[in-house]
């Protein structure tokens, strides 16, 4: 009873913590620095078109804010130089149709489901190409796995043992592996949690630096 309240208090924690890393202050203030090392203030949401779109209509992913230019999306990103939006490498804009169509997307929804039901596999970060996150929750559950089968096996030791000392010495084998079961079990609740709040609010980037389809 008392570990379930730990692996609670433990998820929920580190889920408020994750939450709190994108809070509006830090937006605000991303903003500020921002400003202090551009050479261009927009006076509106035109006036931070990529050069070659001057004269067409001004695309979802360009705004003007505070009078700094703010570019999202897969297909703009803020361009230190001219202190403008620019083209993005994650993604094409039609002018024309006004579209911005990503190379090689990868949903939200998607990634936040396979979080959700088979977070332990590392799913949802091979999904989106986050290979080395995949690849620690994978080896965590792997892990995982041969500690419950070495635990079990103790276990069995323990009961066939015929004398006392050597009971003694796999029942403390056994507390061992379970203290280590219970570390593992909140490391994997907290990551878990953390993945979800993460998918949700649409904070991780494909594994080349684009952003994700926001369709959640």
């Amino acid at each position: 009873m008392i570990s379930n309240v730990v692996l609670v208090l433990a998820g929920f924690l580190l889920a408020t913590s994750v939450c709190l890393e994108a809070s509006p202050v830090e937006h605000e203030s991303e903003l500020h620095r921002i400003s202090l090392r551009q050479t261009f203030s927009c006076l509106n949401d035109s006036g931070c078109n990529p050069s070659n779109l001057t004269g067409y209509s001004v695309p979802n992913g360009v705004k003007c804010v505070n009078k700094v230019c703010v570019c999202s999306g897969s297909c703009f990103t803020f361009d230190k130089v001219t202190s403008r939006c620019g083209y993005s490498t994650c993604g094409w804009y039609g002018p024309n149709t006004t579209v911005c169509t990503a190379y090689a997307p990868k949903s939200q929804l998607t990634a936040f489901l396979l979080s959700f039901f088979v977070m332990p596999t590392g799913a949802a970060n091979f999904y989106i190409g986050q290979n080395g996150l995949g690849g620690a929750q994978l080896a965590l559950l792997l892990l995982s796995l041969i500690i419950s089968y070495v635990s079990c096996c103790i276990k069995m030791c323990a009961k066939g043992s015929s004398n006392e000392g050597g009971r003694a010495f796999f029942s403390c084998l056994s507390c061992c592996t379970g203290l280590i079961s219970l570390l593992i079990g909140l490391t994997s609740l907290a990551w878990w949690i953390a993945d979800l709040v993460i998918f949700a609010r649409n904070q991780r980037t494909m594994g080349n630096g684009c952003p994700l389809i926001s369709d959640l």
